[in-house]
């Protein structure tokens, strides 16, 4: 009997408690841990979702400068024609 109240008082003891305080808490913390992480997923997937719609409207308006830049081009060459033409009547 002394031999198992020293074994239990003692290290042998001391190192079950151990293991089953960690068992306890990782019963305990797991499943706290899996919520937060879905949490922190879910967070995560919303802002990589916004980056994307930022990317694509930039892309847009890319587009869509470039192709204002191309108009804007061509109503130059007209006007830079145009006044060619008024000068050539206003000189001759």
């Amino acid at each position: 009997m002394e031999q198992l109240i020293a074994a239990l008082t003692g290290p042998f003891g001391a190192l079950a408690l151990a293991v089953a305080i960690l068992i306890w808490l990782a019963k305990q913390i797991v499943p706290m841990m899996k919520s937060y992480l879905d949490s922190q997923s879910k967070g995560l997937k919303d802002m990589v979702t916004a980056l994307e719609k930022t990317v694509e409207a930039h892309e847009q308006d890319r587009k869509t400068f470039e192709a204002t830049l191309s108009q804007l081009d061509a109503r130059l060459d007209r006007v830079e024609t145009d006044i060619h033409a008024i000068k050539k009547k206003i000189v001759a």
